[in-house]
Formats: structure tokens, C-alpha cells, sequence
């Protein structure tokens, strides 16, 4: 009885430890879906509050203008400064207000002296309104080159522009003075002997200052 109690005890023993060492059924795997690789975005970029503009171009600089040909334009130094102006006033036979870079100036004919208008208690004379409308005919409107000369003052006294004045082909100075409507100021400058020259062909004329005739009125 004794003995079979054990062999019985063994049994159950051997048993529970084959039991022990059964493998368990590995668990059957589920799928797990894998998260899709990130697409990459482009971030909006938010509108500007106002538009970009493109930088302007720098305006180029006005080029010199070209002095007329002709021999009667060679006094002029090559590098000498000129302008473009438009005439806005003549004042007398040799002063002009001209508009020029967005400002009036007075400019004053360098050179020359025309013969006075009446001006204050200072009489007028007698060929100073014709020297004036003829300084009118020639650039009253118009659109002029203002030459400055190198070689002489800038401005005079008064402030105002010491300049040659030529409307297209036409020297200013120089048709006044042939005309014996101005004569040769006493100070140096580039076109002096040129202007003498004229001066001394209208005392030989008896033009104008230089005649002894009573110029024709103003109407």
C-alpha cells in the first residue's frame, strides 16, 4: 500500500514538471499599422501688408548740351557750363527771369551794356526800349542755352547770373552789339575781342547807339 502511494506520488510529480516545460503557443502577432511617413508642408507665408516694389532707377544725368557749330561760336571755351532755360521775362536789352532746375534766376548778358529803360527817377535812353524789344524778338519765350564762361565772374553784384544767352543758332550778345543796340562792357571774358570786333563794325555803320538818328518809338 505503502509503495504504491509513491509510485503514484511520482507520477503526479513527473507530470506537473513535463508540464512546466510545455512551450506556450507564441502569441499570433496582429498587424499594427505603421504611421504613414510624414509628407512635408510648405509653410503659407502670410501676405505682405503692402506689396514690394521693385527699387527705382537712379535718373541718369542730363547729358551737356552740344554748343551750334559755326565760327561765330568758337569764342566759347569747349568745357565751358551750359544750361538749358526758358525764358520767362526780358526786363531790358540785356537782362532776362529764366526757369531753370526748378527756380526763376535773373540772368545778366555777360559781356556787354545795353542802353537803360526808364527805371526810378533815372531817365531812359533814347535807344534803350528798342534795344529791349529787340532783346524780346530774339528770345521772349523762348527756350535758351545759358553758357557760363570759365574764364570770367559767375555772377555780379546783384546776385545775378553772368551767362552768354544763345536762342538756337543765334549768339544774343553778339546780334545786339552788331546791331549798335549794346556796346563791349569793360571786363574780361572769353568772347572780348569777338565783341569788339562787332563793336567797332557798328561805330563804322553808324548803327544804332553809334548813328545819330532817333529810334523808332515803341507802339
Amino acid at each position: 500500500m505503502k509503495r504504491g502511494c509513491i509510485v503514484v506520488a511520482l507520477l503526479v510529480a513527473g507530470f506537473l514538471l513535463a508540464a512546466c516545460h510545455t512551450p506556450r503557443p507564441a502569441p499570433t502577432p496582429t498587424e499594427t499599422a505603421l504611421p504613414s511617413p510624414t509628407q512635408p508642408t510648405e509653410t503659407p507665408v502670410p501676405p505682405s501688408s503692402s506689396p514690394t516694389s521693385s527699387p527705382s532707377p537712379t535718373p541718369a544725368a542730363s547729358p551737356t548740351p552740344t554748343l551750334p557749330a559755326g565760327p561765330e561760336f568758337a569764342c566759347i571755351p569747349p568745357d565751358a557750363p551750359r544750361q538749358v532755360a526758358k525764358v520767362l521775362q526780358v526786363v531790358d536789352g540785356d537782362t532776362i527771369r529764366v526757369f531753370m532746375n526748378r527756380q526763376v534766376f535773373t540772368v545778366r548778358y555777360l559781356g556787354i551794356d545795353t542802353p537803360e529803360t526808364k527805371k526810378g527817377t533815372k531817365p531812359a535812353h533814347p535807344w534803350g526800349p528798342a534795344a529791349t524789344r529787340r532783346n524780346r524778338e530774339l528770345v521772349g519765350g523762348k527756350t535758351v542755352l545759358l553758357v557760363a564762361d570759365p574764364y570770367a565772374d559767375d555772377i555780379d553784384r546783384y546776385g545775378r547770373l553772368l551767362r552768354y544767352v544763345l536762342a538756337g543758332n543765334v549768339f544774343v550778345e553778339k546780334v545786339l552789339v552788331k546791331e549798335g543796340l549794346a556796346w563791349v562792357y569793360p571786363a574780361y571774358n572769353s568772347c572780348q575781342d569777338d565783341l569788339l570786333a562787332l563793336e567797332r563794325e557798328a561805330k563804322l555803320a553808324r548803327r544804332g547807339v553809334w548813328s545819330r538818328a532817333t529810334p523808332t518809338p515803341i507802339k
